[in-house]
């Protein structure tokens, strides 16, 4: 995961690109070992890529933080 964000923070490819962003997304999910929707690791790269910084956690905890996500603001 380090090498990811390190890789992202480089100049290179535009960091908004769509096609960056998937492939960024893909390397969190796969080193997450999680089963989340693609969107939800395309939010995570973005937000990553904002901070330009090694996230303390290795990526989600718990179902709770899908949820979260999923739900945000449009709980009723």
């Amino acid at each position: 995961m380090i090498h990811a964000v390190q890789d992202a923070a480089h100049p290179g490819p535009d960091p908004q690109s769509a096609d960056f962003l998937d492939r960024f997304a893909e390397t969190i999910r796969a080193e997450s070992g999680m089963d989340l929707p693609h969107d939800y690791f395309v939010a995570e790269a973005r937000l990553r890529l904002s901070r330009r910084t090694v996230p303390s956690s290795g990526g989600p905890e718990s179902s709770a933080c899908f949820d979260c996500w999923a739900k945000g603001e449009h709980v009723a």
